[in-house]
């Protein structure tokens, strides 16, 4: 049975859970949205911006919320070279948008692979953590809940909608929307759609990376850690549906809910199975997500 206190828990534990995987997945979200590339690499950039973070705290003494600026040129340099040297070619060669899924899905796994490997060797398969300066203890509905938590889901919320005012009201985020909508008529009036697929792609790695700053400050790291949450993200760009901002947040706290309840209630070991039974349901009954247009 589940009590007023537990129902409150839920309730913020589920708000706090579902705004960082929102951020988890937005990243992705705008990679595929803008440039059609099926990056399944995306949760070892998430793992490049949490062992970022882990070396600027414990060997420059870089507050971790803080290294979130270091974080981010960092991740825009790393996947621009990727980009340059791997998957342009891609986007240049394929005809359709289709191709670009197929091809960039096949390279992108391999692509995953390598970077865990350089990864193990360079910082071996240990695992690593470190604790995060406590802004200590918030009560809430009777329900006691760390500051630094909360901290991480409003910068989670902040990002988001930040992207979203970027992408809506900004000349460069205009041009990215056209690329989308309508590629050769983005070209005839002066866009490079080449270069906005490159800074789509460094941008959404950035994203990844500073969502990989937040999970560092609670978790301990390892080579291996992305693959659980490129799947989750993968989960919330079909439940949000392609390109849609508004979804990917609905669907991130929707998703986050369903796992706090179901760490609380049930079991944490079942967190996976219920986010992939989610994921399902939506193949079968909505395959464009809930809010494709």
């Amino acid at each position: 049975m589940i009590t007023l206190t537990l129902f409150f828990e839920i309730l913020v534990g589920g708000i706090i859970l579902g705004a960082l995987y929102s951020l988890i997945a937005v990243g992705l979200n705008l990679q595929y949205g803008v440039t059609r590339m099926l990056n399944v690499a995306h949760g070892d950039f998430l793992m490049l911006g949490a062992y970022i973070t882990y070396f600027s705290f414990t060997l420059f003494g870089i507050n971790p919320f803080a290294s979130m600026i270091v974080v981010a040129p960092l991740m825009f340099l790393i996947a621009l070279i990727v980009y340059a040297s791997i998957l342009q070619r891609v986007v240049k060669i394929s005809k359709s948008a289709e191709e670009v899924e197929w091809r960039s899905l096949l390279l992108c796994f391999g692509l995953s692979f390598v970077i865990q490997n350089v990864a193990m060797i360079l910082w071996t398969a240990n695992y690593r953590g470190y604790e995060a300066p406590s802004l200590g203890l918030v009560n809430i509905f009777g329900v006691t809940f760390e500051v630094n938590r909360i901290v991480i889901a409003l910068i989670s919320i902040i990002i988001n909608v930040s992207l979203y005012l970027f992408l809506r009201f900004t000349k460069l985020g205009m041009a990215m929307r056209a690329t989308v909508e309508q590629p050769e008529g983005a070209q005839l009036v002066g866009i490079n759609i080449f270069m906005i697929s490159a800074f789509s792609f460094s941008l959404g790695a950035i994203l990844s990376g500073w969502a990989g700053t937040l999970i560092s400050t609670f978790t301990t790291l390892n080579p291996f850690m992305g693959s659980s949450y490129t799947l989750i993200a993968l989960v919330l760009v079909i439940l949000a549906g392609i390109g849609s901002f508004k979804g990917n947040i609905v669907g991130g706290f929707l998703i986050g809910f369903l796992a706090y309840l179901t760490m609380r209630v049930i079991h944490s070991v079942l967190t996976l199975v219920v986010i992939y039974s989610c994921l399902i349901v939506i193949l079968l009954v909505r395959p464009q997500g809930l809010f494709a247009r």
